[in-house]
């Protein structure tokens, strides 16, 4: 294991790499201004430390391995972002939040997409340099408004794209406001604030509304960008459980888990027990209780009828901050991942590029290396192309 790197943190410059989410088109905003051209809202059923560190306390709610416990289903208009209170949920300020949902009557196929926004872990990061958005601000349905009217109608949110395998899908926003990569269910504290890591509870709580929304659903992608790829490679399993025997597939979108020693020991032990991330892992891979980059692999053996992708720039500047690596490191990290996790199995792929953009949905007609647009990449995974395959600089 490679010994970890001390950076001097700059909080503006961190602030900026949360802030910066995937770019101009997928991306969270802290806007709570009115707005969201045909963006409404529908009803749930129901209603210390140091500046470096913090105590963590697992939440006694979480109910891992209790089984699928589905909700009432949510109702609303078809073609129109609409904010959805989730009952429980909740930002990492205690504040409720939600998802937003648009529903179409012209495909059964359903896309559910995690944002992101970076990602904290003690007073210095969650609260000093403010490496995660939405910590103290929350999210709520203005912020939603105000992304309905702009971020959720570009790339693959886009119904008016010909060329979108995506265009005539439902879709479900689900956003970012946890700091702990849409994985967490843990309270902290961080220098005297309660900050509730608890990302992983909420999109449990999410799930049981989603599913029974669309009970004939036919096909199932799951999705995100950053910390919201990271969280849709964690909770793929949880979905794909829940959703029982409807396929889902997953897109993880610069969201790696690199193995060791690109995350070193230290740094990973740090997210580990600020989000209470163990509890959270599949019950059945034991290996990822010691490496995260297992749980590829373990999809690609317990569900063999999905198909799952990571798409990653190969010097991405926001993880080489994030994991402390150098860009050349990252892209070594990636190949490693591609080599000894990836490349055995037969359903995944990845779709590398040059570069130290950070994220690739949000220009989804780039193209690769070798010249392959990215959302032709996509279509041949949808459409179980036998020619889909890797592609690499």
């Amino acid at each position: 294991m490679s010994q970890r790197r001390h950076f001097v943190w700059a909080p503006v410059l961190l602030a900026s790499f949360a802030l910066a989410g995937c770019g101009d088109d997928v991306s969270t905003t802290n806007a709570t201004g009115q707005g969201g051209a045909g963006a409404t809202s529908t009803s749930a059923s129901g209603a210390g430390g140091d500046g470096t560190s913090g105590s963590t306390t697992a939440s006694t709610s979480a109910s891992t391995g209790s089984g699928f416990m589905p909700g009432e289903p949510i109702t609303a208009e078809n073609e129109q972002w609409t904010w959805v209170p989730i009952e429980g949920a909740m930002c990492a300020d205690g504040s409720p939040t939600g998802i937003g949902i648009n529903l179409s009557d012209k495909s059964k196929n359903v896309a559910i997409y995690m944002n992101g926004g970076g990602a904290c872990w003690d007073n210095l990061t969650c609260y000093i340099a403010k490496t995660a958005t939405n910590i103290e601000s929350g999210y709520d349905e203005g912020a939603f408004q105000s992304d309905a009217g702009g971020t959720l109608q570009t790339s693959v949110f886009d119904r008016n794209d010909p060329n979108n395998p995506f265009k005539d899908w439902s879709f479900i926003w689900v956003p970012y406001c946890t700091g702990d990569i849409h994985a967490g269910d843990a309270i902290a504290t961080y220098g005297g604030k309660e900050t509730h890591h608890v990302g992983g509870k909420n999109f449990e709580l999410a799930l049981s509304r989603i599913v029974p929304t669309f009970p004939d659903a036919a096909r199932v992608v799951l999705s995100g960008s950053s910390a919201g790829g990271f969280g849709a490679g964690f909770n793929f399993g949880r979905t794909q459980d829940a959703f029982a025997s409807t396929r889902v597939d997953l897109i993880d979108d610069c969201g790696p888990p690199l193995p060791a020693p690109y995350l070193q020991e230290e740094l990973e032990q740090d997210w580990r027990t600020a989000w209470g991330l163990d509890a959270r892992l599949p019950a059945d891979c034991p290996e990822c209780k010691d490496d995260l980059d297992a749980i590829f692999p373990f999809y690609a053996k317990k569900y063999p009828g999905s198909r799952a992708a990571l798409l990653s720039y190969m010097n991405d500047e926001v993880i080489s901050f994030f994991f402390q690596l150098s860009g050349s490191e990252v892209a070594a990290g990636l190949d490693a991942l591609a080599t000894s996790r990836i490349d055995p199995t037969t359903t995944m792929k990845y779709f590398y590029k040059s570069g130290s953009t950070h994220c690739t949905l949000p220009d989804p007609y780039q193209k690769s290396d070798n010249g392959l647009v990215l959302m032709d990449w996509l279509g041949a995974m949808l459409n179980d192309d036998p020619a889909w395959a890797s592609e690499h600089p």
